[in-house]
């Protein structure tokens, strides 16, 4: 299994200072970001990055997976960026999302979503890439893991599946719904997301929160446990560190303890 660090919020950094970052936690692969805002701009994919790819790789550190913003293989820039990203020897590459339009309109907006992921799916079967349909909670269609599966069932398998996030699936199943979804989607994963999150009340609203491994809702041991079932399957990890409003190098500490405490649990369960 290929382990990365989501490179969201360590934008701070440039290149280079991304590749030794990351070397300085033991860590040898990144999830870039390859979408709007990104640490790469989609209409200037194809110079920057193999210019990303060829300085991390200088400092020991190769490109994993990117994430995009890609809904539909119509789009603007959705053929350039997973052709640059072909031409680099990158394989996986995160989705963009898909809103949920609200009590009334699931079946409607699944059978929208499934026109586009067939598409999806052709592309990156042509360019020998395989696409992640990562569950995101709130309102977005995906959100139930039992939808996502619903969307990729009858999609090729070596070109799309699940991008599995504990975090997420457990804000939506917070006690066996996350397992149940887990073991459905289990032999279409071949992408995970690592975070942990809690609910905060704030001024009498309730608030989705990232929090440090351990700190949340995450049943770690039991979660860790699955994993190591379907491992050989899964090609990337990604620890997404999601912590804003922090600086680069504090979201990097972040992530060192989270990977600290993530291999402390899978020796528990050796």
């Amino acid at each position: 299994m290929d382990v990365c660090v989501f490179s969201k919020h360590l934008q701070d950094y440039d290149f280079r200072q991304l590749g030794r970052a990351l070397r300085s936690i033991d860590i040898a692969g990144v999830d870039l970001t390859v979408r709007p805002g990104g640490h790469v701009e989609p209409e200037a994919v194809n110079d920057v990055l193999p210019e990303a790819v060829a300085t991390l790789k200088e400092e020991g550190v190769h490109v994993s997976m990117i994430t995009t913003a890609i809904t539909s293989a119509d789009e603007p820039h959705a053929r350039s960026v997973l052709e640059a990203a072909a031409a680099e020897g990158i394989r996986y590459f995160k989705l963009g999302y898909y809103r949920y339009g609200g009590f009334g309109t699931l079946n409607a907006g699944l059978a929208e979503v499934k026109a586009k992921l067939r598409e999806l799916a052709a592309l990156s079967k042509e360019l020998g890439l395989w696409a992640g349909f990562h569950n995101h909670s709130g309102p977005y269609i995906g959100a139930n893991p039992a939808h996502v599966l619903r969307l990729i069932d009858d999609l090729d398998p070596d070109a799309i599946g699940s991008y599995f996030d504990i975090g997420h699936a457990t804000i939506e199943g917070a006690s066996a719904g996350w397992l149940l979804g887990l073991d459905d989607l289990s032999a279409r994963i071949r992408m995970v997301a690592i975070k942990d999150l809690t609910v905060e009340r704030n001024a009498g609203k309730k608030r989705i929160q990232v929090v440090p491994l351990g700190e949340g809702l995450v049943h770690w041991e039991d979660f860790i446990g699955a994993l190591s079932r379907i491992a050989s399957e899964v090609g990337v990890m990604s620890f997404h560190g999601e912590y804003g409003g922090r600086t680069a190098e504090q979201v990097l500490e972040l992530v060192r303890t989270d990977k600290a405490f993530f291999e402390h649990i899978q020796r528990e369960n050796e």
